[in-house]
């Protein structure tokens, strides 16, 4: 009696305990997962991925897998942040933490986009996006003016350019004019010289203008720099760039106005 309660004790143990990648990699529902995924059949790969995951609900790796299947794949950003999310808990030590957390903030976007007027979208982010569009838009607006100065700029250089050749075959030609060449100028008329076009220097054309944001709830400096920059690692720049009305860099308020360099 006692070996078969132990015996049973061991076989509850190694039914609920984890198992190692290793061992969860040889699982059957997982190879034909990643079979079908190379076979491009996504939606039969996410299938067996999800039979896998209920054989071993903590195999870290087929939590990411079936999360980017889900996400770049099959258009499903719900299911990809839930297993984007698994794949943090089973693992938050690991060396693809801050990739797997860009990419869930990189769904929630694509939720946003793919579901404007569902009451499951938290109606801040909604006005952030917008906000976030229309200064998007005003300085794409800005930019393409000054591009049109500076071509302006850049037609009058080649213009003045081409004046020095002329100058040259001019000074060829004789100081003072014989009488069979030279029209006669009317008493009293004095002949006016050419006008002189100055140019723009460099330095005094206009500096291009620092983005200004404005601060909605659930914002950080990294989902600014990543939104911004295409990387949280730049959020640094922003907070140096707001040091006068920033404590910290944990310290946004909600209505505050950021300037984004």
């Amino acid at each position: 009696m006692a070996v078969a309660i132990a015996a049973l004790f061991l076989v509850a143990c190694g039914r609920s305990g984890s198992i190692s990648d290793a061992d969860a990699e040889q699982e059957v529902n997982y190879q034909r997962a990643r079979h079908l995924y190379e076979q491009q059949d996504f939606s039969g790969a996410a299938e067996f991925y999800n039979r896998a995951l209920s054989v071993n609900p903590e195999f870290a790796n087929a939590h990411l897998e079936l999360a980017m299947l889900y996400e770049n794949r099959l258009s499903d950003p719900i299911s990809a942040i839930y297993h984007y999310r698994r794949f943090l808990e089973l693992r938050p030590d690991s060396d693809k933490k801050q990739l797997v957390e860009d990419f869930v903030e990189r769904a929630k976007l694509s939720l946003a986009a793919k579901l404007p007027q569902s009451p499951i979208v938290d109606p801040n982010e909604l006005t952030r996006l917008e906000t976030e569009k229309t200064a998007l838009l005003q300085e794409n607006a800005a930019l393409r003016t000054r591009v049109a100065e500076l071509e302006k700029v850049a037609n009058a250089t080649q213009v003045v350019a081409t004046e020095p050749a002329t100058a040259a075959v001019a000074s060829s030609a004789p100081l003072v004019p014989s009488a069979a060449t030279a029209p006669a100028a009317a008493p009293g008329v004095v002949m006016a010289a050419a006008p002189i076009i100055s140019l723009p220097e460099a330095s005094t054309m206009e500096a291009p203008r620092a983005r200004t944001y404005i601060v909605q709830r659930g914002d950080t400096l990294q989902s600014l720099a990543l939104r911004y920059y295409g990387s949280r690692a730049g959020w640094e720049r922003i907070f140096q760039a707001n040091r006068s009305g920033l404590p910290s860099k944990d310290q946004l308020k909600v209505g505050q106005q950021l300037v984004i360099p």
